[in-house]
């Protein structure tokens, strides 16, 4: 399973999960800070990585946009703060490993959302 990490989580937690062999980038790493969300899950959708973010309220409504608009979207992984809290990296990096070796039976399942 592909992951992308929107700007709400921290490049470390893209480090620490590829220090446990996943395949995982950052939007801080490929130069992609502050742009729209729309553009955050197009890059996601056209480099075939499922979208980690915190942002729940905008990307529930692009899901349904996209969806209703017959666009094909990578899932989308919605952390909860209050479970992760976004400076608790360790926390976010094993629930994100933990929901890949579990969801490892349907890795590539597009058109959806979950949360974390």
């Amino acid at each position: 399973m592909k992951l992308y990490l929107d700007e709400d989580l921290s490049p470390r937690v893209a480090e620490g999960l590829r220090k446990r062999g996943r395949d995982v980038v950052s939007s801080h790493e490929v130069g992609n800070d502050e742009l729209p969300d729309e553009a955050q899950l197009s890059y996601a959708a056209e480099n075939e990585r499922h979208l980690v973010t915190y942002n729940r309220r905008d990307y529930l409504v692009l899901a349904d946009q996209w969806y209703r608009a017959g666009r094909h979207f990578p899932k989308i992984l919605l952390m909860r703060e209050s479970r992760y809290p976004r400076h608790a990296i360790g926390a976010q990096v094993r629930a994100l490993e933990r929901y890949v070796v579990t969801r490892a039976d349907d890795p590539n399942r597009m058109d959806c959302v979950d949360y974390l």
